[in-house]
């Protein structure tokens, strides 16, 4: 069965499987605060699907792998933007606690990576085997600048504002939470570069 799946099938699993455990330590955050979680999830649930958790090949549908990987994206965006609009609404943590779980995620996998060389580039590519940033099709980031230096690139459209909106959240949080994740990441590879981004969807690292 996996003859039918290639490497970036897998690697947009992964990064929906890396996007589940965001979920599952913010729930497990927000549970030794004290918080009863259960209703929270079970809504979650509900909304917008269970998350799946098996080796790839037994669950995927092989006969719509690509509509089968969005619709995975949509549930893991929806359950995230969701699940993080209600602890804080509910002022059950602070965005600096969940940024720390995104920002201490990356400095362990950059560790295990043992990256410490490369050029911006390098880096950029990275991340994004691990950020969400739609399907593959979708050509969301539109690099502007790319040298030994500094890597530049416009988000030409905002992907995940959508699913924020659906939960009456704000999409900001969203980008605190990544930013922090990328941080941490760079932050642990010691090469000493830093991410910046504006509103207007400019993205740098150098």
């Amino acid at each position: 069965m996996s003859a039918f799946l290639g490497k970036i099938h897998y690697w947009l699993y992964n990064k929906i499987q890396l996007h589940e455990k965001f979920i599952d330590e913010i729930i497990g955050l927000s549970e030794t605060k004290g918080y009863n979680s259960d209703t929270m999830v079970n809504e979650s649930y509900s909304r917008y699907g269970i998350p799946v958790r098996g080796v790839l090949e037994n669950e995927i549908e092989h006969s719509n792998i690509h509509g089968w990987l969005q619709e995975r994206i949509i549930s893991v965006e929806s359950r995230l933007a969701y699940v993080v609009t209600e602890v804080l609404n509910n002022n059950v943590v602070k965005k600096e606690e969940i940024a720390d779980i995104f920002y201490k995620n990356a400095e362990g996998i950059m560790r295990e990576l043992g990256v410490n060389e490369g050029l911006p580039e390098d880096f950029f590519n990275l991340i994004f085997d691990y950020m969400l940033e739609g399907m593959p099709c979708d050509r969301v980031n539109d690099v502007i600048e790319n040298n030994e230096t500094v890597i530049q690139w416009k988000t030409t459209r905002d992907i995940h504002k959508q699913y924020w909106d659906a939960v009456q959240g704000d999409v900001n949080n969203f980008y605190l939470l990544r930013d922090a994740w990328i941080n941490g990441f760079l932050e642990a590879s010691g090469m000493g570069y830093k991410y910046t981004r504006t509103e207007d969807g400019v993205n740098t690292i150098r």
